[in-house]
């Protein structure tokens, strides 16, 4: 009976389109779920960025001398990384530059929003990142090997304005507009520049495990990055360390004023010939 056959196909088509609702319904629920508890751990965290703003990546890698350990694989999201600093290599620099053509000297903060491209030379991922960013976040590209800029002064002047606000943006490849970054104060890394921009059909994957400068990234990590260069780590290992860096910033301070104010050598201000001779005969001591 085709009656029959037609009322069965739509009372199935109805349990489907039930079906999806619900699974839409739920996935919408866990979406806003997780945006909801990664406000709250930025809120909950937000002192811990304001103190990181106060100190610079030296001072960060001084208080963990643990930086060189071996990383889990980079492509595995399931194995967690290694509760340390990671340093990400020196050929990410800073791009962003003052009317004399010096760099800013601007420490760059944030929560690490990573995007992923689908292939080389394609920049669609890059503006789907950036579309989909949130105030306070730092924009991490894996670029695949590009060899053509898949970001610049557009992207650089809409994160900066509006309703982005975004802590900067790091590119493991090309960015191009050097003259346009400068202008918007914005702090941005790149591996080189290039005018020659790519094209824009690839989506990409966003807030996963990338590699950028030589180091893994995963979505909320915190971002901490200067004229020295970037460090990428864990809430957990950061709070671990930041006591430590606020004190050796004291003590630096101190000898700092040694120096200039009162005129005195390191050396003075130290165990260092103490410590030369134990280290000339071979004993062990520390300069302190």
């Amino acid at each position: 009976d085709t009656s029959l056959i037609s009322s069965s196909f739509w009372l199935k088509q109805e349990g489907e389109v039930d079906r999806f609702a619900y699974q839409k319904k739920s996935f919408s629920s866990t979406a806003s779920l997780a945006i909801k508890n990664r406000r709250n751990i930025r809120e909950e965290h937000g002192e811990l960025l304001n103190r990181l703003k106060q100190l610079d990546t030296a001072l960060l890698c001084d208080a963990d001398k643990s930086l060189f350990g071996p990383l889990p694989p980079m492509n595995n999201d399931e194995v967690s990384l290694p509760s340390r600093l990671r340093l990400m290599n020196h050929d990410i620099k800073p791009l962003t530059k003052n009317d004399s053509g010096q760099t800013t000297g601007t420490t760059m903060v944030g929560w690490a929003r990573t995007v992923q491209c689908a292939s080389p030379n394609d920049f669609l991922p890059v503006l789907r990142g950036l579309t989909e960013s949130q105030q306070g976040e730092v924009l991490v590209v894996d670029t695949m090997g590009s060899t053509r800029a898949v970001a610049g002064g557009l992207f650089a002047t809409e994160a900066s304005h509006h309703n982005r606000q975004l802590a900067g943006i790091i590119v493991d490849g090309p960015m191009r507009d050097v003259a346009s970054l400068s202008h918007n104060n914005l702090p941005c890394y790149a591996k080189y520049i290039t005018p020659y921009s790519g094209t824009i059909q690839s989506p990409g994957r966003m807030q996963t495990r990338i590699q950028c400068g030589g180091v893994p990234v995963d979505a909320g990590d915190i971002i901490v990055g200067d004229d020295d260069g970037i460090i990428v780590a864990t809430i957990d290992t950061f709070q671990s360390i930041i006591d430590q860096a606020e004190a050796i910033r004291r003590v630096e301070e101190k000898l700092m004023d040694g120096i200039v104010k009162e005129g005195k050598s390191l050396a003075s201000m130290s165990n260092y010939h103490e410590h030369l001779q134990k280290r000339m005969s071979n004993e062990e001591s520390n300069l302190k």
